[in-house]
């Protein structure tokens, strides 16, 4: 009677928000009881808990389960708020053999299949922290046929085993499923379109960024990168060009740009491959080559000159050649002819003798 009193008393400062007295009077309890002992601990485990003190809330709590004094549904459920405490305080393995006892003895205590669903959902969490993959997989389908409504936390853990395990497919479908959930999350598109790769699917890869576009999804600049790099491997190069055009890049990202202009070209977009060659080139002058190489395949010979006199790096024997290329479609054979002879002089070759032959003939006439 003395106890219950007392507990009373400290119930009642703990509803009036006075909870450093609530554990005061607490631990001043002195009792023989084996019953009293393991509720007062309960209790003051509760108040620690709510107090910021988990390492002495557990404390109190292993004491009230291991005392044995709770039984059925009492003892069960002070062993589930021990079990819980240490799965959120980053204790695994004791946690775990907690939850497995749980599981052995639900049926024994009448819990419900909510109550037993959560057990094996936490199972999972804790071999999650421990990096079991197995065993978290074996846990995650106990839960699943106590409570198959998809939600996100056990789909997610499901999802990290089934990936660390390289069961792709699974995952696939594990992954669908979670974008069913959040359909605007970018997290589950992202992680389906990499599934689809890793599992060589490109096309699929592909559609799933672009379904996630079409449905208002803002796809970041990694992800268009992507993109780019599928519709180049599906043989769409005008739109991996497009697609590199549209990503906010750096002024001066040359790879990305060199990139966007190869694509125009694939594409046979030769104005717009020019355009994005000449940007290039003003950033690094050795692209001027290309820029007259796409020049010359135009018939734009003086557009492709004055580029071929700003290129850099570039040998002394393929200008000769390229300009050679540029004189003869000018019809200029005298200037053509000079300098293939120059160039045949300087590195014989049989390209510059067959130009030679074939200017030689030209200039004649």
């Amino acid at each position: 009677m003395r106890t219950a009193i007392q507990v009373s008393k400290a119930y009642e400062l703990e509803q009036q928000e006075k909870l450093s007295e609530a554990i005061e009077l607490l631990e001043s309890i002195k009792s023989n009881a084996r019953y009293d002992k393991a509720y007062v601990a309960r209790m003051l485990a509760i108040y620690y808990w709510q107090s910021g003190q988990p390492s002495k809330a557990i404390k109190q709590l292993k004491f009230a389960v291991d005392s044995d004094a709770f039984k059925n549904e009492q003892g069960w459920q002070t062993e589930r708020m021990l079990a819980e405490l240490m799965l959120s305080e980053n204790m695994p393995e004791q946690a775990l053999q907690h939850f497995d006892h749980l599981a052995q003895t639900a049926h024994a205590n009448s819990i419900t299949k909510e109550q037993l669903a959560d057990v094996w959902l936490n199972k999972a969490r804790a071999y999650y922290l421990l990096q079991q993959w197995d065993p978290l997989l074996t846990t995650i389908d106990h839960h699943q046929k106590l409570d198959n409504t998809p939600r996100q936390q056990p789909l997610s853990l499901q999802l990290t085993a089934e990936i660390r395990l390289s069961l792709f497919n699974s995952a696939i479908i594990t992954t669908q499923k979670l974008l069913a959930l959040q359909p605007d999350n970018l997290v589950w598109w992202q992680q389906l379109s990499s599934l689809y790769m890793q599992t060589k699917q490109y096309r699929l890869a592909l559609a799933t960024l672009v379904s996630a576009e079409r449905a208002g999804i803002d796809i970041p600049d990694n992800l268009q990168f992507s993109k780019a790099q599928l519709y180049a491997q599906q043989g769409v190069p005008e739109h991996a060009a497009m697609t590199y055009a549209e990503l906010q890049v750096d002024g001066k990202d040359i790879e990305t740009m060199v990139k966007q202009a190869r694509h125009w070209q694939t594409a046979r977009e030769w104005t717009k491959a020019q355009t994005a060659w000449s940007a290039v080139a003003r950033l690094n002058s050795k692209y001027y080559e290309n820029v007259s190489r796409l020049a010359l395949q135009q018939g734009k010979y003086q557009e492709a000159l004055t580029a071929l006199d700003k290129a850099s790096g570039l040998s002394q024997h393929t200008r000769q050649l390229l300009k050679i290329r540029a004189y003869a479609g000018q019809k200029d054979y005298s200037k053509a002819k000079q300098t293939a002879e120059v160039a045949h002089r300087e590195q014989p070759s049989k390209q510059t003798a067959d130009w030679l032959i074939y200017l030689a003939q030209m200039t004649k006439e």
